[in-house]
């Protein structure tokens, strides 16, 4: 069973406002994907950095970033 106090469980499956940095999201975005990471945005890069945005196995949504 999923460790989530009762007052938190409307949380499960949304944004968690955690970002994982990686020095090279591109590379780290295919290796995760080619092991059924679930990516609902590809990596994308802007002025700042590139970030791809994942979903875990209870659709919590997490970002990967460069630093």
């Amino acid at each position: 069973m999923l460790f989530t106090p009762a007052e938190h469980r409307d949380r499960i499956g949304t944004v968690s406002h955690v970002t994982f940095w990686t020095d090279d999201v591109k590379k780290a975005h295919t290796e995760l994907a080619s092991r059924g990471v679930e990516f609902v945005q590809e990596p994308q890069s802007v002025d700042w950095g590139t970030a791809a945005i994942f979903r875990d196995v209870d659709g919590n949504v997490f970002v990967l970033s460069s630093k």
